[in-house]
């Protein structure tokens, strides 16, 4: 028998996983025979343990998948003032469970999370606890955490290499900027793109082309021109947006959005610097925004941002009475880039 405990699973990365440990069952009509699946809150050691002693029919092995148990008995087990009797015999017997070689089924536990100060993790007095199960090789321990915003680009990387898909660093980049963590997207961003390669290089003008939203980008362009008072520049960014045929609504509402990240990088870095990395998991925002908003909010004084503000605030007023929603920007735009 093997068993694991998956820690903290993202979704993709936990079906990818059950997926393989599925496959090792073998004929798939068969596998739906030796699978069990139990919610853990609903279980006891006995129901899990009776499942992963049965004998597979017509296979090597069963796969017994318990969600949320450990979790659901750590909470029953207590503090060490108050201990639950029942629950420390309740966890003597699954923790014992564990260590007995002799069953040849799989059985993982799937938990998003677990204190490592706690008794089921540690041990009761005369029981190995998880940790020392683990050791001793009687558990496989995986945290399937979604990557953060550093280890994203090796992600996909590792990802497309597995794959057998050519992908330029520049452009797994992009991909990690425009798609973020959802781990799901970039599968299929990285399957489109393969396609349309064709077996060459995926490249960073492939992604832009297949992958990107560029509005952001766009956005981000115009902001730039209006930090450093260069009208042209500014009215250039306008009007590709309008090109990809930008609502203004929307515009304004981006354009507001990308202040605001600017007023809470400069606030959050007046108070503790750091890297955008840093920043951007302080502030709720992605690294990318952050680092935009850390360069161009040294334009300003926080007092401009937030008079800024007000005036796109009055925009948007005027442009839901009746002001010609284009026509304002313009104005905007003129007034924001005007030389001080």
């Amino acid at each position: 028998m093997t068993n694991y405990l998956f820690l903290a699973p993202d979704e993709f990365l936990l079906g990818q996983r059950l997926s393989k440990l599925k496959q090792a069952l073998g004929d798939p009509e068969m596998a739906s025979l030796n699978l069990a699946e139990l919610e853990g809150a609903r279980s006891s050691a006995a129901d899990i343990l009776y499942h992963a002693g049965t004998l597979p029919f017509l296979a090597a092995r069963r796969l017994i998948i318990v969600r949320g148990y450990l979790g659901h008995l750590e909470s029953r087990l207590g503090t060490a003032k108050s201990p639950n009797k029942t629950a420390q015999a309740e966890a003597r017997q699954i923790l014992e469970g564990l260590a007995d070689p002799a069953v040849s089924n799989d059985l993982v536990f799937i938990e998003e999370k677990l204190d490592k100060r706690r008794s089921v993790w540690r041990g009761l007095e005369d029981t190995a606890g998880l940790d020392q199960l683990s050791k001793n090789g009687r558990l496989a321990i995986e945290e399937l955490n979604t990557p953060d915003a550093r280890a994203l680009p090796n992600w996909i990387a590792n990802t497309a290499k597995r794959d057998g898909i050519a992908i330029e660093g520049r452009a797994v980049h992009m991909l990690a900027i425009y798609v973020g963590p959802d781990l799901r997207r970039l599968h299929l961003e990285l399957d489109k793109l393969r396609s349309y390669a064709g077996g060459r290089n995926i490249t960073p003008a492939d992604v832009q082309l297949l992958v990107s939203d560029t509005s952001e980008a766009l956005i981000w362009d115009l902001t730039d021109a209006i930090g450093q008072r260069d009208g042209r520049k500014a009215m250039r960014a306008l009007y590709a947006l309008r090109r990809n045929d930008a609502n203004p609504f929307y515009l304004l509402t981006m354009i507001t959005r990308q202040y605001r990240i600017m007023i809470k990088v400069k606030d959050e870095t007046a108070r503790a610097p750091g890297n955008e990395y840093d920043i951007a998991s302080r502030v709720g925002e992605r690294p990318f925004p952050v680092k935009k908003a850390m360069v161009q909010s040294r334009n300003y004084a926080l007092a401009q941002l937030e008079g800024i503000l007000d005036r796109l605030l009055s925009s948007d007023f005027a442009m839901k009475t009746g002001a010609d929603p284009n026509t304002e920007l313009d104005i905007l735009v003129a007034e924001l880039t005007k030389t001080r």
